[in-house]
């Protein structure tokens, strides 16, 4: 009985080894194929922006690295939470990432407390792609030429300077707060639907200043219709040359629009890590980066992901404090 026992347990161990080893190796193998359909690229905004143009890029050289198409799937709304809540019904698979934004992974779970996904629980941020720094742009009937000139312009009329962006909760309305609270300034926000309104007031003179993104400001910069004065960003870039930094005339100032590439987070590690080899890679090509250049953003240096964790907690830090100082509510 004793030997027959053994036996017994010896067979039943070696069953459950070989079911671990099944298990194992049927993942393996379907991961060593990996891509082998389509991949999906959900955008949350609509078509024709900047945002679609560049995952339209980078979708590109993925398909190319990968050997599999791209496809874009456009699916925008409520400030990027409608094609973030898509993706998070998708399988978790590797086969469907989102470009997302900033605000995506930061600012919407700080101001909207009943979002329909969690950023940490459901989301892995592969990749950031591009940092698109803002212009702080002012009608050209403005007296003001400098930052300097512009704060010191406000600080004599407090109340009465007021600055556009594209909605309140907005990416450019919390850089106008961040601007006004760095300089010590009174300013009032005026929320506009969309940035097209927002610089058609700007250029009629019917608002003081906007920090708006380059897809934007930039054709209205070369046609003379508005005045750039400063960057947000903490270097200057290339497609504004001889346009200053705000942080030039107050120190430390950095801020900006970024997109990144995100999967579930319950997606395997290795194809999680196979995809982002590509989309680094991709960044690196000095024909992408063109392309982005080219669209008013700056390629951004591959990171890991834990480098990436480490900046979103930073950047949820700075604008949670920001978001109480100045007492910024959606409701």
């Amino acid at each position: 009985m004793r030997t027959t026992a053994l036996s017994r347990r010896r067979l039943h161990a070696l069953s459950l080894a070989a079911l671990a080893a099944c298990s194992l190796t049927v993942p393996l193998s379907a991961w060593a194929a990996y891509p082998d359909k389509p991949l999906k690229l959900i955008v949350p905004f609509p078509p024709g922006g900047q945002t679609d143009s560049v995952a339209r890029a980078l979708g590109t050289y993925l398909a190319k690295d990968l050997g599999q198409p791209v496809i874009v799937d456009n699916k925008p709304g409520a400030n990027t939470a409608v094609g973030t809540e898509a993706l998070i019904r998708e399988p978790a698979d590797g086969y469907t990432m989102e470009i997302v934004a900033g605000s995506t992974m930061v600012l919407n779970p700080l101001l909207y407390p009943k979002l329909p996904y969690d950023v940490k629980r459901d989301l892995k941020l592969l990749s950031v792609v591009v940092d698109v720094p803002l212009i702080m742009v002012v009608p050209m009937d403005r007296p003001y030429k400098t930052v300097a000139d512009f704060v010191s312009h406000a600080k004599a009329n407090p109340g009465k300077v007021n600055f556009a962006s594209v909605g309140v909760g907005s990416s450019l309305h919390l850089t106008g707060e961040l601007f006004a609270d760095k300089a010590g300034l009174d300013m009032v926000h005026v929320p506009y639907k969309g940035s097209a309104a927002a610089m058609t007031e700007i250029i009629g003179g019917q608002v003081d200043v906007i920090f708006d993104a380059p897809s934007t400001a930039v054709p209205q910069i070369k046609g003379n219709k508005v005045r750039a004065l400063a960057v947000t960003s903490k270097a200057a870039v290339p497609f504004l040359p001889g346009i200053p930094t705000i942080a030039s005339t107050l120190p430390g100032f950095d801020t900006g629009v970024w997109y990144g590439i995100a999967v579930r987070k319950s997606v395997p590690d290795d194809l999680a890590q196979k995809l982002k080899a590509a989309i680094d890679k991709a960044l690196l090509d000095p024909a992408l980066q063109k392309v982005f250049t080219d669209q008013g953003a700056v390629t951004h240096k591959p990171d890991s992901m834990a480098a990436h964790e480490a900046f979103m907690d930073s950047e949820r830090k700075k604008w949670q404090a920001l978001i109480g100082a100045r007492k910024i509510s959606m409701e």
